[in-house]
């Protein structure tokens, strides 16, 4: 009730109180579930509200070390950090003209994961951070072997989180068994006058050819594609990591690639959204005080909310319900305590949100529904349709009382598309055209209230809170022991039975071709990624068939994998 008070404030004198007990009434009844950051600091002093952010590292030690104290002070007030470090110069490069006079990334990830680790978080809610590098930097070997136990320990770093970040010219590469070369970010850009991770799909691949046949640059390496998969397919066996954020998907999706690109996603790898380094302007002395001042880039927040899919189902449900998880998140914005000023302005310029969606494997169950059986793709379509439809009409309606986001005008939104579908679309393919026309003509009058929506998280967390199956994957086992830094939690799959039993299926048994199957049709209505933790039984599956996840996942527009 005290954080539904709390989150009520913004809401018009005259309706705040009816609202907050709405906000009380969904949560307590397990319809709405927010976020730990929400539950654990609503109310207090430091209402730092949201889970996580997203930083770009620019190439000079004033932006490294100014995006790690941005980093240490998130962590203080209980982010969780997804960090992009292709700008930082590779092993060898040259430091104002002079070669083979650099360090390389593995350092610097070194430095983030110890200020992870000094940082706590009061103990109420673990540190985390991601950090991302690309499959084309001179430096990815080494990164893919930041946690295997093999090579020089000092060049480790085990408590971080690794991704990777990875174009389509690369797969088409590794499917031809051709040659991959890698680049020095640095000496591509002084040397061609642009930036090489700026560049996305058709336009990637030809500054990259270019780059390769570009006699000037000094530091290319050529190895093999395949070879290069191979290592990272090495490591994601013996680490679960890194993660994989498919780039080019992701960039040609983006409804807002009129504001700037999407370079990497978070801890969990379902936040899309823009982002750019902070640049460093100087360091003044006035008055004697000491003035730093920098230019600020986009740095990402993630407002969160749940919607509880075994509990909001049916089209009444999701009408009355979304509204307010909209409002929650809104005003989540306003009442925020931004722990870095970037935050505060990315978060008040695009006002983005993520709606979450769990307990999908618990609602299939009680229909006695099978996760892998098509006629759960066709009841999941229409119901993740229904959700992202009204998702949207209450961010129109919003915008008509509240205004729209600041960069409504020229994104994708504004050109008559939603979640990159147009009205000839949904008229060829969905039942609710009607509705959809409707609502893309409002969004043309009134704009929309949030630049990004929708992005399925893990939940696992949330989900013991209200004890239902996490995010929109399969539940682990039927019943197992969940182990943690705390102590161990024995799980058993909600509302088990003798007649759902059968239609529980267990991730640890199924085919990962059909959760990417199942999966395939989540992404259909989300306009950001989801966090998508695959289950392999080595044992049973080969290397061969590993591979194939990936070049299936990608081809089925899957846009970031999580842990493996």
């Amino acid at each position: 009730m005290s954080a539904a008070l709390f989150l009520a404030i913004p809401e018009p004198k005259e309706t705040r109180l009816q609202t907050a007990f709405k906000f009380y009434e969904y949560c307590s009844k397990a319809m709405i579930s927010l976020p730990t950051p929400t539950l654990l600091n609503a109310r207090t002093n430091y209402h730092q509200l949201s889970s996580c952010f997203k930083l770009n590292v620019d190439d000079d030690l004033r932006s490294i070390y100014h995006n790690i104290e941005n980093m240490a002070q998130i962590s203080k007030f209980w982010g969780w950090i997804g960090v992009y470090l292709w700008n930082i110069r590779s092993k060898w490069a040259a430091i104002r003209w002079v070669y083979w006079a650099a360090g390389w990334v593995n350092p610097w990830v070194k430095v983030i994961n110890d200020t992870a680790i000094a940082v706590n978080q009061l103990w109420a809610r673990a540190w985390a951070i991601s950090v991302t590098l690309d499959m084309w930097h001179r430096d990815i070997y080494d990164f893919l072997d930041l946690q295997t136990e093999t090579w020089d320990i000092r060049r480790k770093a085990f408590d971080i989180f690794p991704a990777v970040s990875i174009p389509d010219i690369f797969l088409k590469r590794v499917e031809n068994n051709e040659d991959w070369t890698l680049f020095d970010p640095k000496e591509v850009n002084d040397v061609t006058g642009r930036v090489l991770q700026d560049h996305f799909s058709s336009e990637f691949e030809a500054f990259y050819i270019e780059c390769e046949n570009n006699p000037k640059l000094k530091l290319k390496e050529v190895v093999s594609a395949k070879d290069l998969f191979k290592k990272f397919l090495k490591s994601t066996v013996e680490t679960w990591m890194p993660y994989v954020f498919y780039r080019d998907t992701v960039n040609n999706l983006n409804p807002n690639k009129h504001a700037w690109n999407i370079y990497s996603s978070q801890l969990c790898t379902e936040i899309c959204q823009n982002t750019s380094a902070s640049k460093f302007v100087e360091e003044t002395l006035e008055d004697w005080k000491i003035c730093i001042k920098y230019t600020p880039g986009d740095s990402v927040v993630c407002n969160l909310a749940s919607i509880n899919v075994a509990k909001v189902n049916t089209p009444d449900d999701i009408e009355k319900v979304t509204p307010y998880v909209m409002k929650i998140l809104d005003n989540v914005i306003d009442l925020n305590f931004y722990p870095i000023k970037e935050a505060e302005l990315t978060a008040k310029k695009y006002r983005s949100v993520w709606v979450w969606y769990l307990w999908l494997a618990e609602y299939l169950a009680v229909n006695k529904l099978a996760y892998d059986s098509e006629s759960a793709r066709r009841v999941v379509d229409k119901m993740m349709e229904k959700f992202a439809l009204e998702i949207f009409k209450s961010s129109c309606d919003l915008a008509k009382t509240r205004w729209k986001y600041e960069l409504f005008d020229w994104s994708e939104y504004s050109k008559w598309i939603i979640i990159w579908k147009d009205k000839a679309w949904f008229k060829a393919n969905s039942e609710n055209y009607s509705e959809w026309e409707n609502l893309i003509d409002d969004i043309q009058k009134n704009g929309l209230r949030f630049a990004y929506h929708i992005a399925p998280a893990p939940n696992t967390s949330t989900a013991w809170v209200v004890w239902t199956t996490a995010a929109m994957l399969p539940i682990y086992k039927k019943y197992f022991v969940e182990t943690n830094a705390v102590a161990p939690s024995v799980v058993v799959a909600p509302n088990l039975n003798s007649e759902n039993f059968w239609y529980y299926k267990e991730y640890v048994n199924m085919n990962m071709n059909d959760v990417i199957d199942m999966m395939s049709i989540v992404y259909k209505w989300i306009d950001q990624s989801a966090s998508f933790e695959w289950i392999v039984n080595p044992q049973k599956v080969s290397p061969k068939e590993l591979y194939e996840y990936y070049i299936k996942a990608h081809k089925q527009g899957i846009k970031t994998v999580y842990y493996v």
